[in-house]
């Protein structure tokens, strides 16, 4: 392995460590907002829960839109919270099949490498344009989005 070889493939370990900080980023900003809005809708119970102790008139339909919405957040944050995790597992598994890789290699030097997994589950390179295979499916908030790099970066081993 050249010394290009060496820096090319820490430039890229580093681009996908940027990757994967903004992607969990993007999520902990989700779960945020979605722990919010049920801070929001916990108070406005709280409200009526206190106007039922001092012996008000309650709206029970509202009470019921309520409960039934904080269901719905609760319900949605755990499901993100479950894809998170999912995704870290996949992403470490992956990391360590390529880890053993890039030691096998290293140890058989000149050997070529059949099967080095060349793309995390789920996602591209940082440095190509499109998911490297078939399985690979991209996140929602990827659709659309421009990779850098685009065609004309080589989407195999650097």
């Amino acid at each position: 392995m050249g010394l290009t070889d060496k820096f090319a493939a820490v430039v890229e370990r580093l681009a996908e460590g940027a990757d994967k900080a903004i992607d969990k980023g993007k999520v902990k900003v989700g779960e945020l907002q979605i722990e919010m809005q049920m801070d929001g809708q916990a108070k406005k119970l709280g409200y009526l829960v206190f106007d039922f102790y001092r012996g008000r008139q309650i709206d029970q339909n509202l009470r019921q839109k309520i409960l039934e919405e904080m269901s719905r957040l609760e319900d949605q944050l755990l499901k993100s919270k479950a894809e998170a995790a999912a995704k870290a597992q996949a992403e470490a598994a992956w990391k360590a099949e390529r880890d053993a890789h890039t030691a096998q290699a290293a140890q058989g030097a000149g050997e070529p490498q059949t099967s080095s997994p060349a793309t995390p589950p789920g996602g591209a390179p940082s440095w190509a344009g499109a998911p490297a295979s078939e399985d690979a499916v991209p996140s929602p908030d990827a659709v659309g989005e421009v990779q850098p790099g685009g065609e004309h970066r080589p989407t195999e081993g650097v």
